[in-house]
């Protein structure tokens, strides 16, 4: 078979696969070894830059908060699965286990918008809201999709691990 054979079979091959394929979802977090825990597990939020944004942590499924923070920080946990809320943007099924860091993929949005004007970040599954404020800010978040919203209408944002995304 020639080259030329080959580069066209692979076209062809490119142009068959339907453009809204869905992509590959990243896994949320990342699990390293910590040599320092024991029985515990930690779960580690690291923005790449300083942010206020809201943590908290629940059993999965849960809905009363067992550990919560701002900004980077870490929470050591029993093994076992959670649910992580980040800016009001939930994580599910954090996966805690002994003496590992679970590091949560995140990223920073920053929005810049004039000190009277409206921003509120949404969840773009559900339109629910998540965060919001007036003028300037920067938002911690994990990684995927948000939408922005100002004066009622919204766009898709991508945060992207240890990316500042600006809006």
């Amino acid at each position: 078979m020639s080259i030329r054979t080959l580069v066209a079979l692979s076209i062809g091959a490119l142009l068959l696969v339907p453009a809204d394929e869905p992509r590959a979802q990243e896994p949320c977090c990342t699990v390293v070894a910590n040599p320092a825990l024991r029985r515990l597990g930690r779960v580690v939020v690291a923005y790449p830059e300083e942010v206020s944004a809201r943590i908290d942590v629940y059993l999965a499924g849960e809905t009363q908060s067992l550990a919560g923070g701002y900004g980077d920080t870490g929470f050591d946990l029993l093994p076992g699965t959670y649910d992580v809320a980040i800016s009001g943007k939930l994580v599910a099924g954090v996966t805690v286990q002994s003496g590992h860091d679970t590091q949560i993929k995140v990223g920073v949005l920053r929005v810049s918008a004039s000190d009277g004007t409206r921003v509120d970040l949404v969840d773009p599954a559900d339109g629910r809201s998540l965060i919001g404020g007036y003028g300037t800010n920067a938002y911690g978040l994990p990684i995927g999709e948000v939408g922005v919203q100002v004066a009622g209408q919204t766009e898709a944002v991508v945060i992207e691990a240890g990316q500042v995304s600006e809006f």
